[in-house]
């Protein structure tokens, strides 16, 4: 099993952010332990719903806090999300018609982890440097 904890290596130097993708890593580490130890369907299914209602909002979030600095790389963001949403919503499908299989851990444990890292260290991170090269001050609201 991959297991991804958050380190500084993941910061995008915006608090606010930071600790929404803390939980995001967090909560898709429960998820991919209930996966691989057949927890029970109830578990899985709410940990889907969860990573799937929790992905909205922060991508949201982000967005809102993108659009609000005019960020040049908004409309690639807002695509990469949407498809993020969209293997999340196909992930919660899949399990609901087949259960907890190993191509179900092995999407999470590779497709999510990996998309959730790649695109905080590279995407996210692109956005805290414009944010800390136009010395602007995100202030939580």
């Amino acid at each position: 099993m991959t297991c991804i904890e958050w380190n500084d290596d993941l910061s995008v130097g915006i608090g606010l952010i930071d600790e929404q993708h803390k939980t995001l890593i967090q909560r898709l580490a429960q998820l991919s332990n209930a996966v691989n130890t057949s927890k029970g369907a109830s578990e899985i299914l709410k940990s889907l719903e969860f990573m799937y209602d929790y992905t909205n909002f922060h991508f949201a979030d982000e967005e809102k806090q993108m659009e609000k600095y005019n960020y040049p790389g908004l409309e690639g963001q807002k695509k990469m999300h949407a498809e993020f949403i969209k293997a999340i919503k196909q992930l919660e499908e899949d399990f609901e018609e087949e259960g907890a299989t190993g191509p179900l851990a092995d999407s999470i444990n590779t497709f999510l982890m990996n998309w959730l890292v790649k695109h905080i260290k590279g995407e996210d991170a692109k956005f805290g440097t414009y944010i800390n090269e136009n010395n602007i001050e995100i202030k939580e609201e």
